[in-house]
């Protein structure tokens, strides 16, 4: 095996194996996401104070992490959206999280 055929397999490979975990979430409703508060909010009872915020969702389980600890974790539903949104939004009634889109995708989720 030639050094250039070595190379262009080498990259090929490292392709590969830096994509397999997308592979593993494919088809999944799996997703995570950093999302902002601009003002405190709660989420199934628990206040969230405005700021950052790391989601993580599998099936229909929401995290809330901040910090590496988790300050919440509720359940929520994925529903369909009509149109994409060009922005990741977290919706706010009433002073309660009711929904979060993602920019791109049609699929939000619900709390």
């Amino acid at each position: 095996m030639n050094v250039r055929v070595r190379t262009h397999f080498s990259t090929a490979v490292m392709a590969i194996a830096m994509t397999f975990p997308l592979w593993l979430t494919a088809g999944t409703d799996s997703l995570h996401k950093r999302v902002h508060l601009s003002s405190p909010a709660t989420v199934g009872g628990k206040t969230l104070q405005e700021g950052d915020y790391d989601l993580v969702i599998t099936g229909n389980q929401a995290k809330f992490t901040s910090n590496g600890k988790v300050v919440a974790e509720v359940p929520c539903t994925w529903k369909t959206l009509e149109t994409k949104p060009a922005h990741d939004e977290v919706i706010i009634d009433g002073g309660a999280v009711t929904e979060i889109e993602f920019q791109g995708k049609t699929q939000a989720i619900d709390f």
